[in-house]
């Protein structure tokens, strides 16, 4: 047996793919919005018109607040105000939608 055997390393087995939050949050937001354009399939949704534009809007605006904050910090602030004002606005909802 050969005491001075050394192992030998492969430069592709140690190195790891490195995945930024930006590309995790994007892929998601493609299977989050695909996943509701085949749910209009998979179950019978009345007023389709409706659903395809809610659908419509909330992915553009996802990626575009999104990407936005991943520019400047000026973006992660317009990100988080528009934020407030979409939490601001469901709460609004709620109480004027009850009556």
């Amino acid at each position: 047996m050969d005491s001075h055997s050394q192992t030998v390393s492969h430069p592709k087995a140690d190195s790891r793919i490195q995945i930024s939050l930006r590309t995790v949050l994007n892929i998601y937001g493609i299977f989050l919005f695909l996943g509701l354009l085949i749910s209009i399939y998979t179950h019978e949704i009345k007023g389709i018109e409706g659903f395809l534009l809610f659908i419509l809007i909330s992915s553009i605006l996802y990626f575009l607040l999104l990407n936005l904050h991943f520019k400047s910090e000026l973006g992660r602030n317009i990100v988080f105000i528009a934020l407030c004002l979409i939490a601001v606005s469901s709460l609004i909802m709620v109480f004027y939608l009850q009556v």
